[in-house]
């Protein structure tokens, strides 16, 4: 498509991520674009000066308004912004066309694209794929939600190369009018989660029915066993996995892991990866930081960093690989996910010592625990500081002290990386100051 020209709205700027690939990529094929971000120009200080470059980019910090969308020929829009946004509303409404970076990198991308989603486990199943095709000499290539674009890589991919593409229900559903289709799709699980954004698990469920839409019989839909009886659009090839283990998979491994091997392996399989192939590359691989990402420590205590817990079925996933004495910190930004079945497995998890809870959500979530089970140990903290102070104090050597929120990360900090790497830090400053 010919940007020359063309005057685009860019509905938010963003700290990492897409959205500021996808406004370099229209600024360098000659579009006009108003960024209008109603952020803290310091929090966003990096991506500007990444755009300092582009003169007929123009950055207004304020809250959008559907003046905005007036006379545009097309609106960028970042997946953090709602369907029912007023300047969505009305672009829709003057038939003006919704862009995103995924749908840009879509319609350019040269390759064959495999698509991955879920409630949890995407980025992991992701990037085990992506190990393995690359480890049978495959041209193969990660990016999406994780929050790599590949829009500034669209000259390093090959049309026989694989493109790995992590998708979010938020980039989703704006992909509703493009269609795209997939090779092989994957959903990795699905259960209710950000109904704030979208109003109803129905809809939840309809963005990522998306993956399957515009597959033909020449495709794969892989989907989990317990999901057979459903009915997914598209005519694709249905591959069922579940989380038995198998050689392929390393003995240490827990059990979610071992789920998203199986939906990675089935996609490989059916590309016809060689099995002996997959299994040393199941071995080789090293997992994804922020993701039960063990901390290496003198303190005598096994410290986890698995911040990328942003839902509470993640946490739950995270619980179930404890194995001895342990403490978790929980909580951050509020959610509209159901609490329920982690409440529960908290109280009845045997190797639980205590739980601080942290944040908006935490407020709430100690309150529900204490009623639950009086006698669990329980503590508020004020940040992730106090947090690592309080499970610090009260746990002993062996113990495992796990950071898995079950929450998103923005009362505190901008994103859950930023939350990860100062846990991490937060143990280096204890290691250094025991000397």
């Amino acid at each position: 498509m010919d940007w020359e020209g063309k005057r685009i709205c860019a509905l938010g700027l963003g700290r990492f991520g897409g959205q500021l690939a996808a406004i370099e990529y229209l600024a360098r094929a000659g579009a006009d674009i108003l960024v209008t971000d109603s952020g803290d120009p310091a929090t966003l200080r990096d991506s500007l000066d990444q755009l300092a470059d582009y003169p007929q980019v123009r950055v207004q910090f304020r809250p959008q308004v559907e003046e905005d969308v007036q006379d545009c020929d097309a609106v960028l829009v970042s997946p953090a912004i709602l369907p029912r946004h007023p300047c969505v509303k009305a672009a829709l409404a003057q038939n003006i066309p919704l862009l995103t970076e995924v749908g840009l990198f879509l319609h350019a991308c040269p390759a064959r694209v495999i698509a991955i989603s879920g409630t949890v486990g995407k980025s992991t199943t992701g990037a085990m794929l992506t190990h393995i095709l690359r480890a049978a000499g495959l041209g193969a290539h990660f990016g999406g939600n994780i929050g790599s674009s590949l829009l500034p890589k669209l000259h390093e991919i090959h049309n026989e190369d694989f493109v790995v593409l992590e998708l979010s229900s938020f980039q989703l559903h704006y992909l509703e009018t493009q269609s795209p289709r997939f090779v092989a799709a994957v959903l990795t699980n699905l259960s209710p989660h950000h109904l704030e954004w979208h109003v109803s698990f129905e809809n939840y469920r309809d963005a990522k029915a998306r993956l399957f839409a515009a597959q033909t019989r020449h495709d794969a839909a892989i989907l989990p066993r317990d999901m057979s009886g459903r009915d997914w659009p598209g005519e694709a090839t249905r591959i069922y996995f579940s989380q038995v283990r198998f050689p392929e998979v390393p003995e240490h491994w827990p059990e979610h892991d071992c789920r998203n091997a199986a939906a990675a392996l089935s996609v490989a399989d059916w590309l016809g990866v060689n099995v002996a192939c997959s299994r040393r590359a199941l071995h080789s691989y090293g997992g994804l930081p922020h993701r039960l990402q063990r901390i290496p420590n003198s303190l005598k205590r096994i410290v986890i960093n698995d911040s990328k817990a942003t839902s509470p079925m993640a946490t739950q996933a995270a619980l179930q690989s404890l194995t001895g004495p342990a403490w978790l910190v929980l909580g951050g930004a509020k959610s509209a996910d159901d609490t329920d079945e982690l409440l529960q497995q908290i109280v009845g998890h045997r190797h639980l010592r205590g739980v601080v809870c942290m944040g908006p959500a935490g407020e709430t979530l100690i309150d529900e625990l204490h009623e639950l089970s009086p006698q669990l140990q329980l503590e508020e903290a004020e940040t992730l500081r106090d947090a690592w102070d309080w499970c610090w104090k009260h746990s002993g050597e062996g113990d495992q002290i796990l950071l898995s929120p079950g929450f998103p990360s923005f009362n505190e900090f901008t994103h859950y990386e930023a939350r990860g790497e100062c846990w991490e830090q937060l143990v280096r400053d204890t290691e250094n100051d025991r000397g």
